[in-house]
Order: C-alpha cells, then structure tokens, then sequence
C-alpha cells in the first residue's frame, strides 16, 4: 500500500506543484481580465492571472524534468520508461489540465459568491486532480503509468495531503488558520 501511495505522489507531481509555482511567479494581468460572467459576478478574480498560469504550468513540466533526473540518477523507470515526446506530453497535459483545473474551481466558487481565498471544501481539493486526469487520459502513456489503482489512490490520498499541508503550514507559522 505504502509503494502505491509513494508511486501516486509520484506521477502526480507534475499536477500537484503547479499551483505553487503559480503563487510564486503569479501576479499582473488578471486570466479572466477583468471581465464579469452574466451573473455579474467576476469570472474568476485577481487570483488567477496569465502570468500564474504560465509559470504554473511551466513549473509542473520543469518539476517531471528533475524527476526525470532523479529516476536516471538511481535507475528508476516511472517517467523515464516512456519516450520522450509523450513523456512531454503526459506531464504538459497534467500541469496544464491542474492548472485549467484550478481556475474552473474558482469560476465555481465565484457563482457560489466564495471570495478569493474562501474555502470550497473538496472543490478546492480535487477539481485541478479530475481536469489533469481527464486532460492527461487524452495522451496514451497516461494508460502505461495510471492504472486504476493510482488514479484511485490520488483521489482518496489528495484531500489528505492537502489537509496535512495545510496543517504543516500552519504550525511552521505559514498561514493563519490550518484548513
């Protein structure tokens, strides 16, 4: 179970760091820029901006590259069993299928009238997992590495590590609340 659960964080890296490069490296012009829905409501807010989503979706390619060198470096086969172009694929469809992800989980949340920031709970967990799944399954390799299993297991194990983050985060004085 404990491989399973390792080889899941594993191959769903490329999916789970984006969000953060996208906070590091986001800021400028607004992704929905400016406009509103019909609803009158912002489509997705100041959050989300062009610049945040490239880095994003750049730092998720950027992270399978280093774990491409990790797996060489100890002589592991996960990423590094596949060819490279659809190695390049599979994680371009999974950083930007997060990061797409993300941003229909903010157009939810912007109908339900939770603000930037506010809490969704399982929106904000696995709306960015389902669209990177779905985005990824359109490439052939995802088929050789997400056996039904791992797809399993990264739905049930990511709210749990977001919870746990989310808790580190706050004993180590990163945010002011722990959800």
């Amino acid at each position: 179970m404990l491989e399973l659960i390792i080889k899941t964080i594993w191959l769903l890296l490329p999916a789970y760091i984006p969000n953060n490069f996208a906070v590091i490296f986001g800021g400028g012009k607004p992704l929905d820029l400016g406009k509103h829905f019909i609803d009158g409501k912002r489509i997705l807010g100041d959050g989300k901006t062009i610049r945040g989503f490239v880095a994003g979706v750049l730092g998720g390619i950027f992270t399978a590259h280093i774990q491409l060198i990790i797996e060489k470096s100890f002589s592991l086969s996960v990423y590094s069993s596949l060819d490279y172009a659809s190695f390049l694929q599979l994680v371009f469809l999974l950083s930007f299928g997060a990061m797409l992800g993300d941003s229909i989980g903010s157009f939810i949340k912007r109908r339900f009238g939770v603000e930037r920031g506010g809490k969704f709970p399982i929106l904000d967990q696995l709306t960015f997992l389902i669209i990177a799944y779905i985005l990824a399954s359109r490439c052939s390799a995802f088929y050789k590495l997400f056996t039904l299993d791992v797809i399993i297991t990264g739905i049930v194990i990511t709210p749990l590590l977001h919870l746990t983050i989310n808790v580190l985060a706050y004993k180590l004085g990163l945010k002011d609340v722990w959800w």
